[in-house]
């Protein structure tokens, strides 16, 4: 998919009509559009997500005054008017979006669609570019300086996206989550409940503890469903308080940052040893048939090697050649007739020599025993490395250098021991300081720095729930099982009862069915966006990172083959975060087609992207956050992002940008002409061009676009 043009016409500071040509050559994949500040680089990105979805990206102003304010000026019943064109899979659409002055007040924008010039409806466009796409594909300056995407020890770090629906959006997974959804309400409905009153209070009895407990399950399950977005949101605004605080108290933020850092580290650790103490007995559990089938193994071989030792494996001579020499009464090799002597030795031996296949058969077995011995020596020697490692970590003495499996099990009993009192004393300490700060609520007159904590207090609350959230759902499912298994049985005489359980019951599958089916597209989805992410990133920057993605698509970034997280550059950082998006950008072509052919089943998990196929990304000034020294490195990896990539920038380092003009298909300018504004001039490929006029009489503001290359 490729968008090839969008037409604007009386949209916020473009008055009249306006028209980008979007460069479509995967050879020059960047179409760059300068603009002053003032000129509407945040009102040209919203013209994209207003067009598709008739709304805005976060922190766009002004929503009620979409429409120039000059053509209102002239004609009171003026249209704004925004028409988007893409190409996809061989077909032309165009999007167009209109409003006025009385409707954008009501936020009414009629939109039609057409493909290959006939109307069709929007769910096409959707079904190309799901609504969950929206914050990942136009993507405005503020998000660049505080979107966060690493996961780290520093408040406010963790990923401020919601990268998981996007996922399954990509998949046509949404439909699960409807399903899901819609069937929840259906066994929640009053459909379901009995239509008269029993006098059996048994039954009535166990059909409210069923149903408190199917209640209890459903808010379970809103909750987590709700949690993704929550946890963004959260770790946005602790990340935008915590800059404020700095620009308020930075010696205070520093302090608390530091002590917070320095016990969630602490916590941080404590998990992993726990996690490596659960990993490691859920080895020792799948390896304990070895400890049972050594001392077996090893007597087989030894009686296997005696059986070699005296001749009998394998054998000296075939067993048919001593039966023709005693039926001849000759040597079979040699023709020497048998004396009564030799012909009592050679019957002796005979009686002695197994049967050919046989003894190749014991020397086989031997064979494959000594292997699985040696197997077993290799998994016992890394299991009492690994365990050692860990009880040394944790200060437990460690195992003998020949411990047996039943010494491992008690060293790595007394290690979980360790970390579980580890971990409560780590979370405990953690609580406790951030309950000593004062910050109970964030309400007037809170400092900044108070209200930075507060908004960490909350990411924290959170993120525990998120880690919990599972768990919680899986009690809550017994509990209604349970419960529901009892008021089926109890009112297993009853009619009416027997057709709504039998209801239930039908519905509840088909429910465990769907959420099933969307948690596993969860889960492939974030293989998928692992490799993509990394690919993305390697293609971005020439360094063997190796970038790995938690639960709530968070991520964490370590050289290769190391554990520990690596600091990033301010452009590294940046980069990061594009190559996040291209990720997802990269992915969507590919699960588009997947999801066509229904195989989202049998293919996710697997994909595998490229630069060479993606779908566009239109990125507000994604290098506004960095300094001059790092700004050339993100300039220079965005041609190798997307077969379509849009940047909206200033001018201010147009030189930078000049470096790639090889790789840019198409070039405009934002003309800003105000009576503010000083005569500027922006030099592209030689060429001076207008960048900004100073004009008295011109007020409000207007901008024009103009194609320069």
């Amino acid at each position: 998919m490729k968008f090839t043009s969008l037409t604007m016409k009386n949209w916020r500071p473009f008055h009249g009509t306006h028209r980008i040509d979007f460069s479509t050559d995967p050879e020059r994949p960047v179409t760059l559009i300068l603009g002053p500040n003032g000129a509407g680089k945040t009102g040209l990105l919203n013209a994209f997500t207003w067009a598709l979805y008739g709304d805005f990206t976060d922190g766009f102003e002004i929503k009620e005054s979409l429409v120039n304010i000059e053509a209102l000026k002239n004609d009171p019943d003026a249209e704004t008017v925004v028409e988007l064109e893409l190409e996809h899979a061989g077909a032309n659409y165009k999007v167009k979006r209109k409003t006025d002055a009385r409707k954008q007040l009501d936020g009414d924008y009629p939109v039609t669609v057409t493909r290959n010039g006939e109307l069709t409806i929007m769910d096409e466009i959707y079904r190309i570019l799901p609504k969950p796409l929206k914050d990942l594909f136009f993507f405005p300056a503020e998000t660049f300086n505080n979107a966060s995407v690493l996961q780290g020890d520093r408040p406010g770090e963790g990923a401020s996206l919601n990268i998981g629906s996007a996922i399954r959006a990509l998949l046509a997974g949404d439909i699960y989550d409807h399903a899901a959804e819609d069937l929840r309400g259906a066994l929640a409905s009053e459909a379901l409940r009995p239509t008269q009153k029993y006098t059996n209070e048994t039954v009535d009895a166990a059909r409210h503890a069923w149903e408190q407990a199917q209640i209890e399950l459903t808010a379970a399950e809103d909750r987590r469903d709700k949690l993704p977005d929550l946890l963004a949101q959260a770790r946005d605004q602790a990340a935008r308080a915590k800059r404020e605080a700095e620009k308020y108290n930075p010696d205070e933020v520093k302090k608390w940052e530091r002590k917070y850092s320095a016990l969630k580290v602490a916590v941080d650790a404590a998990d992993g040893m726990a996690q490596r103490a659960h990993d490691l007995y859920l080895a020792l559990v799948r390896n304990a048939y070895l400890h049972f089938s050594q001392r077996a193994t090893e007597s087989a071989v030894q009686r296997l090697d005696i059986a070699e030792k005296y001749g009998l494996m394998p054998p000296r001579i075939h067993d048919s050649v001593l039966e023709k020499s005693l039926a001849d009464g000759v040597c079979a090799l040699c023709r020497t007739p048998l004396a009564d002597e030799t012909r009592t030795r050679v019957a002796e031996l005979l009686s002695h020599v197994t049967e050919h296949a046989i003894a190749v058969l014991g020397l086989e077995t031997r064979t494959e025993l000594k292997s699985h011995l040696e197997q077993f020596e290799r998994q016992i020697t890394d299991l009492r490395v690994q365990v050692g490692s860990l009880a040394d970590d944790l200060g437990v003495a460690g195992p003998a250098k020949d411990a047996d499996m039943r010494m491992l099990q008690s060293v790595l009993r007394m290690s979980i021991e360790a970390a579980s009192r580890a971990q409560t004393k780590s979370r405990r300490e953690l609580k406790e300081f951030m309950e000593e700060q004062d910050a109970p609520s964030a309400v007037g007159g809170n400092s900044p720095v108070d209200i930075a904590m507060f908004k960490q207090q909350a990411v924290d609350r959170l993120e525990q729930e998120f880690r919990e959230i599972d768990a919680a759902i899986e009690a809550a499912k017994l509990l209604e099982r349970e419960k529901m298994a009892d008021y089926t049985r109890k009112s297993s005489k009853l009619d009416t009862h027997n057709r709504r359980t039998a209801a239930i019951e039908i519905l509840r599958a088909a429910k465990d069915f769907f959420d099933a089916a969307r948690k596993g597209l969860s889960i492939h989805g974030r293989q998928d966006f692992a490799n993509a992410i990394n690919e993305t990133y390697t293609d971005l920057i020439a360094k063997q990172y190796e970038i790995r993605v938690g639960e709530d698509f968070s991520i964490t970034v370590a050289a290769e083959g190391r554990d520990e997280p690596m600091p990033l550059s301010q452009s590294e950082k940046v980069l990061l975060l594009i190559a996040f998006l291209g990720a997802i950008a990269r992915l969507a072509p590919v699960y588009a087609e997947i999801a066509r052919r229904n195989e989202q089943f049998q293919r996710a998990g697997e994909v595998k992207t490229s630069s060479k196929e993606g779908f566009p990304v239109v990125l507000d000034s994604p290098t506004s956050p960095l300094d001059d020294e790092y700004e050339v490195d993100v300039v220079r990896a965005l041609p190798h992002l997307l077969p379509q990539t849009i940047v909206i920038v200033s001018a201010k380092s147009v030189e930078t940008w000049e470096t790639i003009s090889c790789d840019v298909g198409s070039v405009n300018i934002m003309e800003l002409t105000s009576h503010k504004q000083s005569n500027r001039h922006v030099r592209w490929n030689g060429k001076d061009h207008i960048y900004s006029t100073q004009d008295d009489g011109v007020e409000p503001a207007r901008t024009r676009m103009t194609k320069i290359g």
